[in-house]
């Protein structure tokens, strides 16, 4: 079959829109008209249903990341079950988003990018539906989901107390491992261990959301670790601070940063988020600032973690064949107004 990622100038969550860009893009006063009333900003769309029941939905899609199709069919599905999982709730059922490429393998394409959906979808009990497909340019999967919970058990990023431990459920780096690789200055084993993070379930998350000593949750995916941290501040109105030491890098990840292997949405979220970062840390260098900014496929869940339930909530990632590592805390909202504080 054709290298599929030959066909796409981005790949993953690298493709998509700034935040700023996003914001000028939604800045339409036709919006307004048609916005439901009381939601907010999370990683998916959370709607009260009667007797204390929630519908929580979500699209994502992407270019591919890999070649190997099946691959990059299971980890598109993964990153928008991701989404699902962020909230704290089993997905229920999805349709498939599928752009195929033009040519005569489209159909065997298909097949490959269907089956890994499928394969994924089926470890997480998570019924495919119906979809929509087309030809383009561009190879395009992903999933739209959806799920019924209970409203007691969804958690959304604007939770977050003052006292919390911040807790991060994979390693960063996933976006830059991307590009290395494709810009060949990324080592196999490397290369290898990044897929394995890409491949990896976010359903942890299901079993963090019933716990109530977690307080908030989200994914870190294409805003970087610094945009989904300033979102969880600002929603939560509180200042989220990370200790850049004690965060969990892939392999080969730095030494890519310094031979240039970075996504210009890394760029991009940097410019963005900067303002309200205090940047307080030595050990935060210019190449620790990328890879805190570089858009993460499928990356780990950021949980904010009352103190006394830190430990049962560290074991569960464990359980589940994952890390967990303690990054950060949460303080009030410092009075020069900014979100995230890096110290060493």
């Amino acid at each position: 079959l054709i290298n599929l990622t030959s066909l796409a100038r981005m790949g993953g969550c690298s493709c998509k829109l700034a935040a700023d860009e996003l914001a000028e893009v939604c800045s339409i006063p036709e919006l307004d008209n048609v916005r439901l009333p009381g939601l907010t900003p999370d990683d998916a769309a959370i709607l009260p249903l009667e007797n204390g029941a929630a519908l929580v939905t979500t699209i994502d899609f992407q270019n591919v990341v890999v070649d190997d199709a099946v691959m990059a069919g299971e980890i598109a599905a993964k990153n928008a079950l991701s989404d699902i999982f962020a909230c704290g709730v089993k997905p229920m059922y999805a349709d498939v988003v599928l752009v195929l490429p033009y040519g005569d393998e489209a159909v065997a394409v298909g097949k490959s990018l269907m089956r890994g959906l499928a394969l994924a979808c089926e470890q997480e009990g998570c019924a495919i539906v119906g979809g929509h497909t087309i030809r383009g340019e561009t190879p395009i999967v992903g999933l739209a989901v959806t799920s019924v919970a209970s409203m007691a058990h969804v958690k959304r990023k604007s939770g977050a107390l003052p006292g919390d431990a911040l807790i991060l459920t994979k390693p960063l780096g996933n976006g830059i491992a991307v590009a290395a690789w494709q810009q060949g200055v990324m080592s196999e084993a490397d290369h290898r261990e990044a897929l394995s993070v890409l491949r990896r379930s976010n359903r942890v998350g299901l079993r963090l959301g019933p716990l109530p000593g977690v307080t908030a949750m989200t994914d870190v995916t294409g805003f970087g670790l610094l945009g989904h941290m300033s979102e969880v501040a600002k929603e939560s109105g509180v200042t989220l601070r990370l200790h850049a030491g004690k965060v969990p890098i892939l392999p080969g990840v730095m030494n890519a940063v310094r031979e240039g292997a970075v996504p210009r949405l890394a760029e991009a979220n940097l410019r963005t988020y900067r303002e309200g970062v205090r940047f307080a840390g030595a050990a935060c260098s210019a190449e620790m600032q990328l890879l805190l900014c570089d858009p993460q496929t499928n990356g780990g869940l950021l949980v904010a973690v009352r103190p006394e339930a830190l430990p049962e909530v560290l074991s569960v990632p464990r359980i589940e064949g994952g890390g967990a590592w303690t990054v950060g805390d949460i303080a009030a909202r410092h009075a020069d107004g900014h979100f995230v504080e890096i110290v060493d």
